[in-house]
């Protein structure tokens, strides 16, 4: 027996048009989503909330526990596990999303179980948009929850948010987080969302906010959503509205103040860390490029030293509208021929000027050609040679949408062969 409950099986249509049309950004509610008996257990099963769970990213003990080792909870989050990654599963949130070829992650970063005490809260952000480890594009979460018990009063609220940076202009729209209830929403770029503190009444402490997190992933998304890797990025609160000049802050006032100056400083020392260690690993990247360009040499045949790297080529042998070398040829030598190819993409037919020592060639090559040029070029054993080829005319990869190659590219350079 599926998990979903029939109900959710059966408001597909309505739940995609739901989804489709939602405001501020897509996303869908859907209550009684899974078999009430199955739900039932769950919560039954929910993990006790343990400090080694609940770290937050400076490493300190916070109020939310997440545990991502789903199998380990119980047979029935085993069961969960198992059906959430079939192709039922996933071609049903297909059809509700409209987000095709969805990818479960079987290590639930970030997922798994949720648990959120009282003073709990969550300031808007958009989320991570890549897997950390299969570089996927993240491109849905989808939240149960898990809590019988529910007011509006108590707070933790999902919020879902058009710009937390515009204050006057920001849009909210809140989702209760009730018992078997469970909210789909796209993310991306302008997906921010987060949830109130929860504000719990001194009888009800023992509660908390219970909710189970999946979140999907694709190997493609649309160009117009696409951004550079980032981590979760946060929006501190602003100002509360209706403080105003001459008021004379209590308590409350004071305690609200020390929550959101300590959320704010616990966000800038996890930015500074984080800035650190991609810097760091920034760096190691360009030494090791680098010490690669450096130790890169041309595809050169015959009796010859490189003392130096070129420049103007990369390691596919593809050139850029200038390239320069040196070589010290061992034996003498009475030319060089060079085995070279255009690519179709080029505006017009390829002409190269080619310079050794102050001589000059000229050599043209149709678009989506391969050449083989061939200079007489009498120079003596140990005798250095510099050459350097500029190009005509070019092209960028990335300029048919297709590609995220920015290089500017002028033709492809096979070999250089040496005659003696």
């Amino acid at each position: 027996m599926s998990p979903l409950s029939s109900q959710a099986r059966q408001s597909v249509d309505m739940d995609a048009e739901r989804f489709r049309t939602a405001d501020p950004f897509r996303h869908v509610v859907i209550d009684n989503f899974l078999d009430p008996a199955f739900c039932q257990q769950l919560l039954a099963d929910f993990p006790r909330f343990e400090d080694r769970y609940a770290l937050n990213e400076m490493g300190e003990v916070g109020g939310k526990a997440v545990r991502m080792q789903v199998r380990d909870l119980s047979p029935a989050y085993r069961r969960l596990d198992d059906f959430i990654q079939t192709p039922e599963f996933l071609r049903y949130v297909a059809q509700v999303t409209g987000i095709a070829d969805l990818h479960y992650d079987a290590e639930y970063v970030g997922g798994g179980t949720h648990e959120n005490r009282h003073g709990q809260s969550l300031d808007a952000h958009v989320d991570f948009n890549y897997h950390p480890g299969t570089n996927l594009h993240r491109r849905l979460n989808l939240i149960v929850y898990l809590n019988p018990e529910w007011e509006q009063d108590w707070g933790g609220a999902l919020q879902l948010f058009s710009d937390p940076w515009d204050s006057a202009g920001n849009r909210t729209t809140p989702v209760l987080p009730l018992f078997n209830r469970a909210v789909i929403f796209e993310t991306n770029e302008r997906s921010w969302h987060g949830f109130e503190a929860i504000r719990l009444p001194e009888d009800k402490r023992h509660l908390s906010r219970k909710s189970f997190a999946i979140y999907l992933y694709t190997r493609q998304r649309p160009a117009e959503e696409a951004a550079p890797p980032h981590g979760t990025i946060y929006v501190p609160e602003a100002m509360p509205e209706d403080w105003q000049e001459g008021r004379n802050l209590s308590r409350a006032d004071l305690q609200l103040l020390a929550r959101r100056f300590t959320r704010l400083r616990g966000q800038l020392r996890y930015q500074y860390s984080r800035e650190q260690r991609d810097g760091a690993q920034t760096l190691a990247l360009q030494q090791t490029v680098a010490e690669w360009r450096g130790a890169w040499r041309l595809p050169l045949q015959g009796y010859a030293l490189q003392p130096s790297a070129p420049s103007g080529i990369w390691a596919d042998q593809w050139v850029s509208p200038v390239l320069r070398m040196s070589f010290v040829p061992r034996r003498k030598l009475r030319g060089i021929e060079l085995d070279l190819w255009t690519p179709p993409q080029l505006p017009q037919a390829q002409t190269l000027n080619i310079d050794i020592d102050g001589r000059r060639w000229n050599h043209r090559v149709e678009r989506g050609a391969r050449s083989r040029l061939n200079i007489d070029l009498r120079c003596a054993a140990d005798q250095p040679v510099n050459l350097s080829i500029s190009a005509d005319t070019h092209f960028v990869p990335a300029a048919d949408g297709a590609s995220g190659d920015d290089r500017t590219l002028a033709w492809m350079l096979r070999e250089i062969s040496l005659r003696h």
